[in-house]
């Protein structure tokens, strides 16, 4: 008897010391407050790593509300955006994020692992950039986000942290690494996506217009003295404003004291810029010799034509640059070695071609040089890759669309330049066959096309099981391709009907082909 009570008592102590180390776990980790606060963590601060570009994205995306609950505008649950359900490894010490007990409400999700291509293709091409461009530097796929959201509810967070993963860690986090992110520091990102007049700021003190939910104290740029706004306008503004596009990208960056000049080295580096550029007094040229004397970054893209082939686009580029025979390559990936197609740009500083390739996911743009010289034991041409485009998501980082009142939702993509749709099903959902046996997908030209104008359709029931490496673990996927090309304007419906498509029937979700 003694010793089954002493045997019990020893587990109640164990319990409750595994429940102190895993208290202690999550308050050892520091909370940020303002963008002040990120100056002193090392996460995103430096070239290629990505982690400040993340967060800005991340911020976009959310909504916080008066209680400080964090509101997604997608469902990490469902894979939006490349978010990846996350359990922290068992058995280790000094865990980065503490492990959920299995009745809590709570599940994390992570995102930001740039080396699937599945993930970085969902992602903004300020974001993955840096990783594109950066000839595979271990440092380039570091940093994550990673969410705690409620499990029944996926689309809220009460919780967010930033992260450095730990190299051949299997999913492991670095403890002294993570951070959590505040809401007011949330808000300050969002705060920094909208346009101040700085000029304005120091002339009369009016510091341009605020969301109608922020106070002058939530704008940290509002705390600056006329010296560092100054230094932000002559210095960091003049070095990244041909790196990255958006204002709140460069806002950020200032304050949370990234790298500034040794991204603007690499800069030069990549665009041949002369080694004095940066001093050179007065504003951007309006007719740059190079891209550091110009205004805005450069762009190769891959967008569709009207018949499901790929579009390269470009802008942006300098006339040093073009002076050496640039091309626009496309290939099949970013690892691929036989191009698919090129464009000679033959002096253009912008512009856009259609080609023959089939629009798939995954194709990839780059801009390069050539030029007449020897290597390897040859005599010829030889090619210099100047910068790597972002490479095309088959569903143009369009998430699923909600199918109102079901668990369920759509998504409209291609494959081979074919008019793709995807179903996401909740698994909960056991009984959406019979829900939606009356239910079927068109595909129309146009948004202004009456329903029964449809062009293909297939009923939802006779959509194929996607594979299993392609479910997620809340979701089953089911796919259907049509035979129509993809294109501009091209809109997938889905329809609930009482008889043949088209006639008597009912639209609750559509969407246009961007």
């Amino acid at each position: 008897m003694f010793s089954t009570v002493f045997i019990m008592e020893c587990r109640r102590l164990l319990w409750c010391f595994s429940f102190l180390v895993i208290g202690a776990s999550s308050s050892a980790i520091q909370m940020l407050f303002n963008t002040e606060d990120l100056k002193n963590i090392e996460f995103g601060h430096e070239y290629p790593r990505h982690g400040l570009l993340l967060l800005h994205w991340f911020a976009g995306h959310v909504f916080i509300s008066e209680t400080e609950d964090i509101q997604l505008d997608f469902n990490p649950e469902r894979r939006d955006y490349g978010f990846r359900y996350y359990k922290p490894p068992q058995n280790v010490q000094n865990m980065a994020l503490p492990q959920l007990d299995a009745s809590l409400d709570r599940v994390y999700y992570s995102v930001g692992s740039l080396g699937s291509e599945d993930i970085r293709t969902q992602l903004p091409p300020y974001v993955t950039q840096e990783f594109y461009n950066s000839n595979d530097n271990p440092r380039n796929d570091v940093d994550r986000i990673v969410v705690r959201v409620h499990k029944s509810n996926p689309t809220i967070a009460d919780k967010v942290y930033v992260t450095e993963s730990v190299k051949g860690g299997a999913g492991r986090f670095d403890l002294n690494k993570t951070y959590e992110i505040s809401s007011k520091l949330l808000k300050q990102v969002q705060i920094l996506q909208k346009p101040i007049d700085v000029l304005q700021a120091l002339a009369s003190g009016m510091f341009g217009q605020l969301d109608s939910n922020a106070t002058l104290s939530d704008d940290p740029r509002l705390k600056l003295s006329k010296e560092e706004l100054l230094n932000h306008l002559k210095h960091n503004e003049k070095r990244l404003k041909t790196i990255f596009e958006q204002p709140g990208v460069r806002w950020l960056l200032s304050l949370a004291g990234y790298d500034i000049d040794g991204r603007y080295e690499i800069h030069k580096q990549i665009w041949l810029c002369s080694t004095d550029e940066s001093d050179r007094p007065g504003e951007p040229s309006s007719d740059p010799k190079t891209m550091c004397e110009g205004q805005n970054p450069v762009k190769i893209e891959v967008k569709s034509t009207s018949d499901g082939y790929a579009k390269l686009i470009w802008s942006g580029i300098p006339k040093n640059i073009l002076q050496q025979e640039a091309s626009i390559v496309l290939f099949s990936s970013d690892t691929a070695s036989v191009l698919e197609t090129f464009e000679i740009l033959s002096g253009r500083e912008s512009g856009s071609t259609g080609t023959f390739v089939a629009l798939s996911n995954g194709l990839h743009p780059r801009l390069i040089t050539y030029s007449f010289g020897t290597g390897h034991g040859f005599i010829g041409l030889h090619y210099s890759v100047i910068w790597r485009g972002m490479q095309f998501d088959a569903a143009n980082r369009v998430i699923p669309t909600e199918i109102s009142g079901y668990n369920a939702s759509l998504q409209l993509y291609t494959v081979q330049g074919y008019a793709c749709a995807r179903l996401y099903i909740k698994k909960s959902f056991t009984d959406w066959k019979d829900v939606f046996q009356n239910s079927w997908v068109g595909f129309y030209t146009s948004e202004k096309d009456a329903v029964k104008n449809y062009q293909y359709y297939q009923w939802v029931t006779k959509f194929e099981e996607a594979d299993d490496e392609d479910e997620t673990k809340e979701y089953l996927i089911y796919q259907y391709q049509s035979s129509m090309s993809i294109g501009p304007g091209v809109q997938a419906r889905f329809l609930f009907s009482r008889g043949t498509p088209g006639y008597f029937s009912r639209c609750d979700v559509s969407f246009c082909w961007p």
